[in-house]
């Protein structure tokens, strides 16, 4: 073997993850309350990732949700218990990166506008906004050229790595980052396994780093065939002092057909005691379309990452 002159590739392999615990107050708009400590948020995420020479690399990504010892490990759990959640595969060189996976996909916009900011309590719950949807996925991202980097996906909507018969979701898009500015487009075209009345849905999104601030604003029209279409907006701001870091979110939808728009904002303190540990105060507070009264959501939140 050594006479051959043969490489060994190099891999390397790492653990992170985080916990998050909160005690809380929440209140629905018909005035219903609940209060008590619980999980927030707890993951393990293993990377791994190994030199194939020639400028080629290859890596696999797998996390697993842990937030608990109850037993509920369905797909609905969404609280205590654990359950895998993203799984991918990726070989990346000169002419791009090509990933295949089993992933989380977030259908809404808030999480490509709150760049910087604390943790929020989230909007994007499937009321305000839309939530997220588990699928398959095989990708392709181009090399950034002068700050651009475009995509093409296709994803079907099984997201347990199994397959289907058609209706599959193509997705295209495009990413800017230069600088204080980052920026992202995408349009997608919905297959019939997804929703029998979805079309297609278009995201605009762009985050500014001011210095003392950072700003972000997006915009994401859903065109649901037959059904009504839903427009929705968000903006967003955070900014450091010392040791605390503050935050807020506004976003609203609009649904055709429907008067009013739903409303709601989250706002969010966050004291660092270290660089992996925090204590953080949030609020919330969403509106339906036509509802008298918002349902609100207070918490102090501890978190730790690895």
């Amino acid at each position: 073997m050594a006479a051959s002159g043969a490489a060994f590739a190099q891999s390397s392999v790492s653990l992170t993850g985080k916990l998050r615990f909160a005690y809380g107050t929440a209140k629905t708009d018909a005035g219903v309350k609940t209060t008590g400590v619980g999980v927030t948020d707890g993951d393990w995420n293993i990377a791994a990732v190994e030199d194939l020479g020639g400028g080629l690399k290859a890596g696999a990504n797998m996390a697993l949700r842990l937030r608990g010892r109850d037993a509920a490990t369905d797909a609905t759990s969404t609280g205590v218990g654990a359950r895998p959640r993203d799984s991918s595969m990726y070989v990346t060189g000169d002419f791009g990166t090509v990933t295949v996976g089993a992933i989380e996909a977030g259908n809404g916009i808030l999480g490509l506008v709150t760049a910087g900011g604390p943790t929020y309590i989230g909007l994007d719950n499937g009321v305000q906004l839309a939530g997220a949807s588990n699928v398959d996925i095989l990708q392709y991202t181009s090399p950034a050229m002068n700050g651009f980097s475009f995509k093409a996906a296709t994803l079907d909507a099984v997201g347990g790595g199994g397959s289907q018969n058609g209706g599959a979701l193509t997705l295209y898009g495009a990413n800017y980052a230069n600088g204080p500015v980052s920026a992202a487009l995408d349009v997608t075209k919905y297959g019939s396994s997804f929703a029998a009345a979805a079309n297609s849905r278009t995201r605009i999104s762009a985050n500014y780093n001011l210095g003392v601030a950072i700003v972000g604003a997006g915009y994401q029209n859903a065109d649901n065939g037959a059904a009504a279409a839903k427009k929705e907006t968000a903006i967003s701001v955070s900014a450091p002092f010392g040791a605390f870091n503050v935050g807020a979110v506004y976003a609203t939808s609009k649904t055709d057909g429907t008067a009013g728009n739903n409303t709601g904002y989250d706002l969010a303190v966050q004291y660092n005691l270290s660089k992996r540990t925090y204590v953080a105060l949030q609020a919330q507070s969403t509106k339906t379309a036509g509802a008298t009264a918002s349902a609100t959501n207070t918490r102090v939140q501890l978190a730790h990452s690895f």
